[in-house]
C-alpha cells in the first residue's frame, strides 16, 4: 500500500488538519483535562501537551510529555493508561517531524529541481499542496517531501516528460495486458486459475543494547490468510519457537503470529525468523448482468458491509456523489463499474499521511478522498468501498502485499459483493497506471484499465480481509498504522520514550520482509 514505511505514512494522529481532526482531538484533550482534577500532576501535564500538539506547538508539547511521563507509574492501571497517551504523543511528534521535512524554500527548490518548466511558469509548493501536504509546526509552514511525487501524479505532462517513469509504466502496462489481462482460464467455468506460490521471510534482529535489560517484549507478525483464491497458507518455521504465545489462525479475517519475549532471557541480539508459504490465484470474473441475484438485506454480512464504519465512512457528500454517479442503475455489477469509471476520471493518485486518520482522529480516509480527490491505493480502495456502500452494494478493502517486483510491498485494493458470483475484486489505483505513459495505444490502455475491474493478478498476498481489523490479540494503544496489518509491530512498557527508547522505530529499523524464493511464472519485474 505504501511506498516506504517512513516516507509514505509518517504523520501522527490528533494533529488538527481539518474540522474532523480538530473535533476528535478536542474530545480527547477534554477527557484528559477532566482527569487532571484528580491531583495527578503527570496527567495534567500530558493534557497540556496534547493541546499543544493539536495546535502544532511540537517543541513545547514534547517537553511536557517527557515531564509528565516521568511522574507516572506504569504499574498503576489508571496512570498506565495516560502513560500510553504520552508514548503515542512523543511518537507522533517524531513522526510529524520526519514527515514534514521541507520548509517552504526547500519545497520550492525541490519542485523547481524536479520540474523546472513548471516552476518557471509559476508553480509553487504553496499552490500545489493539497490537504495535509502542508502543515504549520511551531508557527512555521512545512511540507511533506511526497509533494514532489504527488505533483507529478496529478500532471500527466510532467509524468510523460519523465523518460524513466514513462518507459517503466509503458512496460508494466504492456506486459500486464500481454501476459495476464489477455489470458483467460482455459476452462471457462473457472474463476480462480494460474496460481503463483511464494515463500516469504520475516527477519527481525534487534541489537541487545537497543532493548531494556528486563521486561516483556510483545510481538505481532502478519501472515497470509486462507481464502478461496489464496490457499494453502502455512507457516514453515518459527525461530525461536519457544516465545510463541498464540499461533495464527489463517482462516480468520486476519492472521498474526503473537510472541512474548522476556527480555531478561535475551543475552545477545533479539533474533526472530518466521518463514511462510502461500499460493495466490488469479481471479477472472465473467459476470453476466442478467444473472446477478438479489441481496438478502437482512443478512448480517450484508448489513456489515453496507454500513458506514471506520475509514470506510459513508458521509452525506459521498452518498450524494454515489447516487449521482450510479443514477438509475439498479444492477450492482453495472453500478460498481460506473463508480470505478468515475474514480478513474476524478481521483489523482497521491501518497497519503495515513497516520492522521481514524482511529487517531475523526478524519477518515474516504472522507479525505471525497474532499481533496487524491489518494493512494488504500485511500482509493476505501473511497470505492464507501461509494458502493452508499448505494447498497456490500464492499470491503482487503490488503497485504503486492509482488510486482518480486519483493513484498504494501498494498490495498477493494472487493464488492455480487449475488450469485461472490466477492469481485477491484483495484482503482492499479487501474490508473495506464495513464502514466503515452507510449501505449488506446486499446492497450483500455484493456489494462478494464482488467482491474472484476479480475486480479496473482502477484499479491492477502493478510486482512478489510481495513481497520484489529490485531489478534488486540494491540494495546495505537499500532503504527492501525488500519493496516502489513508490518511486524511490538509493544514494550519497559521502554522509556522520554529517553528516546521507542519500540515503533526500533521495529522499523530492524525488521525486514522478503521473498526467499518464488515458484511462479516470472513476475512483471519492474
Amino acid at each position: 500500500m505504501w511506498r516506504k514505511i517512513i516516507a509514505v505514512a509518517l504523520l501522527c494522529g490528533l494533529l488538527a488538519a481539518g474540522a474532523g481532526a480538530q473535533e476528535t482531538s478536542g474530545t480527547k484533550v477534554q477527557s484528559v483535562d477532566r482527569a487532571a482534577g484528580s491531583g495527578l500532576s503527570g496527567i495534567a501535564l500530558i493534557s497540556r501537551a496534547e493541546a499543544l500538539r493539536v495546535a502544532g506547538e511540537l517543541t513545547e508539547a514534547a517537553r511536557l510529555y517527557k515531564e509528565g511521563f516521568a511522574t507516572l507509574k506504569v504499574d498503576d492501571p489508571e496512570e498506565a493508561r495516560y502513560s500510553r497517551i504520552c508514548r503515542d504523543g512523543l511518537i507522533s511528534i517524531d513522526l510529524v517531524r520526519a514527515t514534514y521535512s521541507l520548509d517552504e524554500r526547500a519545497a520550492d527548490a525541490a519542485l523547481a529541481a524536479a520540474f523546472p518548466e513548471w516552476a518557471a511558469a509559476g508553480g509553487t509548493a504553496q499552490g500545489a499542496a493539497r490537504g495535509l501536504e502542508r502543515f504549520i509546526i511551531d508557527g512555521k509552514p512545512l511540507y511533506t517531501a511526497d509533494l514532489v511525487d504527488n505533483v507529478q501524479f496529478r500532471d500527466m505532462k510532467l509524468m510523460h516528460a519523465d523518460e524513466k517513469k514513462n518507459s517503466l509504466y509503458a512496460r508494466l502496462v504492456s506486459q500486464m495486458v500481454e501476459r495476464v489481462a489477455s489470458v483467460w482460464p482455459k476452462q471457462s467455468w473457472k474463476t480462480y486459475d494460474y496460481p503463483a506460490t511464494y515463500t516469504g521471510l520475516h527477519a527481525i534482529e534487534i541489537p541487545r543494547d537497543r532493548l531494556p535489560a528486563a521486561g516483556l517484549f510483545k510481538l505481532w507478525i502478519p501472515l497470509p490468510i486462507t481464502l478461496a483464491y489464496q490457499q494453502p497458507a502455512e507457516i514453515l518455521s518459527v525461530e525461536p519457537a519457544e516465545y510463541v504465545a498464540l499461533p495464527p489462525s489463517s482462516a480468520g479475517r486476519v492472521s498474526t503470529l503473537y510472541m512474548e519475549i522476556p527480555l531478561e532471557k535475551i543475552t545477545g541480539p533479539l533474533k526472530i525468523d518466521v518463514r511462510f508459504k502461500f499460493t495466490h490465484y488469479e481471479q477472472h470474473f465473467k459476470v453476466e448482468p442478467a444473472l446477478v441475484g438479489a441481496y438478502d438485506t437482512a443478512d448480517p454480512e450484508y448489513i456489515e458491509y453496507t454500513k458506514s464504519s471506520g475509514n470506510i465512512e459513508v458521509t452525506p457528500e459521498i452518498q450524494a456523489i454515489a447516487k449521482k454517479v450510479v443514477g438509475d442503475e439498479k444492477n450492482p455489477y453495472l453500478a460498481a463499474r460506473k463508480i470505478y469509471d468515475y474514480m478513474m476520471k476524478t481521483v489523482d493518485y497521491s501518497y497519503m499521511p495515513h497516520l492522521i486518520f481514524d482511529p487517531r482522529s475523526s478524519l477518515t480516509e474516504s472522507a479525505y478522498v471525497q474532499e481533496y480527490k487524491v489518494g493512494d491505493c488504500g485511500s482509493q480502495a476505501m473511497y470505492f468501498a464507501a461509494l458502493c456502500r452508499a448505494v447498497g452494494i456490500p464492499a470491503r478493502t482487503p490488503g497485504g502485499w503486492q509482488l510486482f517486483t518480486n519483493n513484498f510491498a504494501s498494498h490495498f485494493w477493494a472487493e464488492f459483493y455480487v449475488p450469485n458470483y461472490g466477492w469481485v475484486p477491484v483495484d482503482p489505483s492499479a487501474g490508473q497506471m495506464s495513464l502514466y505513459t503515452d507510449r501505449v495505444d488506446s486499446a492497450t490502455r483500455q484493456a489494462y484499465t478494464d482488467f482491474f475491474f472484476g479480475r486480479q493478478d496473482a502477484y499479491r498476498c492477502v493478510v486482512q480481509t478489510n481495513v481497520d481489523e484489529p490485531f489478534v490479540p488486540v494491540y494495546p494503544g495505537m499500532s503504527f498504522i492501525p488500519l493496516a496489518i502489513q508490518n511486524p509491530v511490538a509493544s514494550c512498557d519497559a521502554m522509556d520514550p522520554a529517553k528516546g527508547e521507542d519500540v515503533l522505530f526500533t521495529m522499523l529499523e530492524f525488521s525486514t520482509l522478503k521473498v526467499e524464493k518464488a515458484d511462479v511464472s516470472k513476475p512483471l519485474g519492474l
